[in-house]
């Protein structure tokens, strides 16, 4: 982001902030309007994107025979690498999970016994977390292909060397894979964001944006709709990729749409320099910012002396980006907005976003979980979340996910949390091998999580009324709502 826009940014949040004091809706700038500049990347004499890719490859591949350990209640596997293991995906009775950022492996077990169904060696590494629909499961990796594999076997279907790093995962909506990629040549956008058909792989659409896009794409009310780690935030036609709309919001999360409101996380820094960010909604022409709070977890200076931050610089050398993220990746956007700019930290990112959950507006932000009235603004409930942000680096706490009458969220400090939606209050704890960074996800009254050591587990709630939320963002198109059973 230019140090121009950043000003432009910073000014109109800091004007914004005093006007939403008064009011929870106010009419106001959302932000700097960059359609005409998005539709500008498009036409000549920018270059096109490309459209020729090479195919990746897979292999089968097995589990050794103690990685699995049946546990009281679910089940264990500890993967190879030991890496940390991205929010795994429920589908069709498996779970899909990535073998860890620096592994070239990817798993389906059976999502009650733990046993492996397949196992896949590939020839990149750093799998994303899967979206899985029709038969299919698509993941990027982090170097540097989306591949499409069937859900029942793992065999691949079609696979697309994109561009290095891949730093989002895939979204999957009505027969068509939504990613985002580098792609070089371009004076002012270094990414393209593609819807491809699901069966075949054939390339639908392709539009420049200005940076990688934040978690993953979501389509949700007939919009595809995408934040970027440089902070703008895109609304596009699914099927034809025309832009609908586009603004720099300094948006620090993935959208969430409900009834027609985009939610997320933005900057918010105020007069004294510090990284604030806040929950922004967009209604209408009308715009309004809540929970306001100094930010430690996107401060880049805080962020470069955190433990989190040693540990994503050991992580990219694993994948060899011993000198740091490469030019490709833009970096320098994501460092400028969320504090964090290697390449593992870019893809385990999923920010402050915002769960929406019947009235509520849930998101976990640093070290402390908000809930909102979204009819009203006012706060419901804050949970606080113990540890020292600025020393370990990252967020204590995950986005949250909804299933049944219940909240769920994966703590640092390895526990996997159930929160009463009403009170905040926590009702239920589940201690697991390792520190959570990536949202759980509950399926069939079983949780699911990934841990930072390389650990994947199944946890058997007995009840199956928690139920629902498959995958990172709760469905295949990362739509990030839940509407609890009456």
């Amino acid at each position: 982001m230019s140090r121009l826009l950043y000003a432009a940014a910073l000014s109109s949040s800091i004007l914004l902030s005093a006007a939403h004091a008064q009011s929870p809706f106010t009419l106001a700038p959302l932000g700097e309007d960059i359609l005409q500049k998005a539709l500008d990347w498009q036409a000549a004499p920018n270059p096109k994107p490309p459209t020729e890719f090479r195919a990746g490859h897979v292999t089968p591949r097995k589990l050794s025979k103690d990685a699995l350990q049946a546990k009281p209640g679910g089940f264990e596997v500890t993967l190879p690498s030991g890496a940390p293991v991205t929010t795994p995906t429920v589908y069709d009775g498996k779970v899909f999970s990535s073998g860890g950022f620096h592994s070239k492996e990817f798993y389906a077990v059976d999502a009650k016994t733990g046993q492996l169904v397949w196992g896949l060696d590939l020839d990149d590494d750093g799998p994303s977390s899967a979206a899985c629909h029709a038969g299919r499961c698509a993941f990027n990796t982090e170097s540097c292909t989306l591949f499409v594999v069937n859900a029942n076997t793992g065999k691949q279907v079609w696979s697309l060397w994109l561009g290095d790093p891949l730093t989002s995962a895939p979204a999957i909506a009505d027969g068509r894979v939504y990613t985002s990629y580098p792609a070089g040549g371009h004076p002012s956008a270094s990414h393209v964001l593609a819807a491809f058909d699901l069966q075949t792989g054939k390339i639908l659409w392709q539009r420049w944006i200005d940076s990688d896009v934040q978690s993953a794409p979501v389509v949700a009310e007939a919009k595809v709709h995408a934040s970027t780690f440089g902070g703008s935030v895109y609304q596009l036609d699914p099927k034809t990729g025309e832009f609908l709309s586009a603004r720099q919001s300094r948006a620090t999360s993935a959208p969430t749409i409900a009834g027609g409101d985009i939610h997320y996380s933005a900057r918010a820094d105020n007069a004294n320099g510090r990284a604030h960010e806040a929950l922004a909604t967009r209604k209408g022409q009308a715009e309004r910012k809540l929970q306001e709070k100094e930010a430690k977890y996107l401060d880049e200076e805080i962020q470069q002396k955190a433990a989190y931050a040693e540990q994503a610089k050991s992580l990219d050398a694993m994948n060899g980006f011993g000198g740091g993220a490469p030019v490709s990746a833009n970096a320098t956007a994501a460092q400028g907005n969320i504090g964090k700019g290697s390449v593992s930290s870019m893809q385990s990112h999923q920010g402050s976003r915002v769960l929406s959950f019947e009235e509520d507006l849930v998101a976990a932000m640093g070290d402390e979980i908000v809930s909102t009235d979204n009819k009203t603004g006012k706060t419901r409930w804050k949970r606080k979340i113990d540890g020292d942000m600025a020393k370990l680096g990252g967020a204590l706490v995950t986005a949250p996910a909804a299933a049944g009458d219940a909240i769920f969220v994966g703590t640092t400090a390895g526990e996997v949390w159930r929160l009463d939606p009403k009170s905040g209050e926590v009702a239920q704890r589940w201690t697991v091998g390792g520190a959570v960074r990536s949202q759980p996800v509950i399926e069939g009254g079983w949780i699911y999580v990934g841990t930072e050591n390389g650990r994947l587990f199944g946890i058997d709630t007995k009840n199956p009324e928690f139920t629902g939320w498959a995958t990172w963002g709760g469905d295949a198109a990362r739509t990030g709502v839940y509407q609890a059973k009456k």
